[in-house]
């Protein structure tokens, strides 16, 4: 996808890992063991949030000065989705749960 690094690490492969490994267990947890709303919906909307703002600060930069934002506002969008995976995990398990119970 890119090729960015930081140092020796690439970061579009250390994005994946985490939304992986990390962002899209803790969004299912969230989703599956806390009754709060807000509380479930805290990472997506702060990596939502956070990719908005890096898109705008890409929008007000002079010349090539907004691309690193464009990259990081792409990074934070791809851990946004992995926290939609998420959601749509926990969405799929519910409706199945509520189809068996009714047969």
């Amino acid at each position: 996808m890119f090729d960015v690094y930081a140092g020796d690490v690439e970061l579009t492969t250390l994005t994946f890992i985490v939304s992986v490994a990390v962002l899209l267990p803790l969004q299912l947890l969230l989703c599956f063991k806390v009754k709060s709303l807000l509380l479930r919906l805290t990472p997506a909307v702060l990596l939502t949030a956070a990719a908005v703002g890096l898109v705008l600060k890409a929008a007000l930069s002079v010349g090539w000065e907004g691309l690193p934002y464009l990259f990081l506002a792409a990074f934070a969008g791809i851990m946004a989705l992995s926290c939609g995976v998420g959601w749509a995990v926990w969405a799929a398990v519910k409706a199945a749960g509520r189809g068996r119970s009714r047969s």
